[in-house]
């Protein structure tokens, strides 16, 4: 376990930062003692280092605390390209040390003047940007991560099926089952449309996880109550979703959907 002050010395953030990551609820100290001292252990530290990588990447501390609560593959996958990234820059560093060595010796060669082009970089900073902004922009998912819904021995982190995936087919297929519902959402939660986009939800979360189809009542519930926070970016979104998935387990007693 380290204190404050001594997370502070080795990470470079003030005492008062880390006080505020604890109020916002970014990071909350692993203990708390009778005085009042927060302390952390390797899992908040772990947790304190992927907030300063992502800070350093420019995302806002808001999208930083949706990103945290994705499944642990999705945030590897992030990582893995953003690692591409750094690998670019050491490469163009070497380069430019090597000119640096040629400019010394009084050589040069026009060839040297590549060293300067950021070109591959800034596409592949833009690229992941983007990423970063789709998967945010997504967190209608979300209710299911942050319920705690998932049934004992299943885990969506190990499911194997999910660490196989690609991440941007995941985003569009992500997408398109949140348009389902945003289109339904004319026509009422009793509709064929409804009725779809529930079928279609099913299909999606069965492509990384196995539920019964028991648990998508406990689904629909998680929902309704990330409602406040869906009403936000979608209005009546989330109570359409919790009525659409009800309305179909009720009419298929079996199940939701086949």
């Amino acid at each position: 376990m380290k204190s404050v002050n001594e997370v502070s010395k080795l990470s470079g953030v003030s005492r008062r930062t880390l006080q505020y990551y604890d109020e916002i609820g970014l990071l909350p100290p692993s203990a708390v003692k009778p005085s009042g001292y927060r302390q952390y252990d390797d899992e908040s530290l772990r947790r304190l280092w992927c907030i300063l990588f992502y800070k350093e990447l420019g995302i806002s501390l808001d999208e930083i605390r949706l990103l945290l609560e994705y499944p642990k593959e999705m945030k590897k996958e992030l990582m893995r390209q953003h690692k591409q990234i750094l690998l670019e820059k050491q490469d163009r560093l070497q380069k430019l040390l090597l000119s640096v060595d040629c400019i010394l010796n009084d050589k040069f060669n026009i060839t040297m003047l590549r060293d300067f082009d950021k070109n591959k970089i800034e596409l592949m900073r833009k690229t992941y940007a983007n990423e970063i902004r789709t998967l945010m922009e997504s967190g209608f998912f979300l209710p299911i991560i942050k319920s705690g819904i998932v049934p004992r021995g299943v885990s969506i982190e190990n499911a194997s099926k999910f660490m196989n995936m690609d991440l941007g087919k995941l985003i569009v297929f992500g997408e398109e089952v949140f348009e389902k519902f945003c289109n339904a959402m004319k026509d009422g939660p009793d509709s064929l449309a409804a009725k779809e986009s529930v079928s279609a939800f099913k299909t999606f979360i069965s492509e990384f996880i196995s539920w019964e189809d028991t648990f998508y009542i406990k689904i629909a519930q998680a929902y309704l109550d990330e409602k406040e926070t869906l009403d936000k970016k979608t209005p009546g979104l989330a109570e359409f979703v919790y009525k659409a998935i009800i309305h179909v387990y009720e009419t298929r007693k079996g199940g939701i959907c086949q």
